[in-house]
């Protein structure tokens, strides 16, 4: 008896993804929401023992928003899901332990909206995992970016 190998199936290269009604001009918008979020965390009136947050931290966020990938579509935890890595999502997820040291310096309004823009940059490269499609097509990402413009000019002028 012989045995006959087989040659391998030809690799099939999956079809590329066709971008969404609006994808880059949403894209670019977020990523513009996210500089000027970055901004307003830089201008932060915080000790010289507190530049995680004016520096990393707000890398983090201008990082988190200008790398949103609708196409990464994978939903397993700390993987980087929507285009978010794990480096940044683990950055993002500091601030809560940071909080208790800044809350000398900050008012409360503004460490609400550190907090608001941390939740918004967290969550918004998961929705865009799970439902990219509706989130762009259907204004969702649209708001949120609103949501942080908002957010930075309704909180006290950093340094007030």
């Amino acid at each position: 008896m012989s045995l006959s190998h087989l040659p391998p199936p030809p690799a099939v290269e999956p079809e590329p993804r066709a971008p969404w009604t609006g994808e880059q001009e949403v894209l670019a918008q977020a990523a513009a929401a996210g500089r000027r979020a970055a901004a307003w965390i830089r201008n932060l009136p915080l000790p010289p023992s507190e530049t995680w947050i004016v520096g990393p931290f707000a890398d983090a966020v201008e990082d988190a928003m200008a790398t949103l990938d609708p196409g990464d579509e994978d939903r397993l935890e700390g993987t980087g899901c929507g285009g978010l890595s794990e480096t940044t999502e683990e950055t993002l997820g500091g601030l809560i332990y940071a909080m208790p040291e800044v809350s000398a310096w900050l008012t409360p309004e503004q460490q609400l909206t550190l907090l608001g823009i941390t939740h918004c940059v967290s969550g918004i490269p998961k929705l865009l995992a799970n439902d990219p499609g509706t989130v762009i097509e259907g204004g969702g990402l649209a708001a949120l970016c609103t949501v942080l413009d908002v957010a930075c000019r309704t909180a006290p002028a950093p340094g007030t």
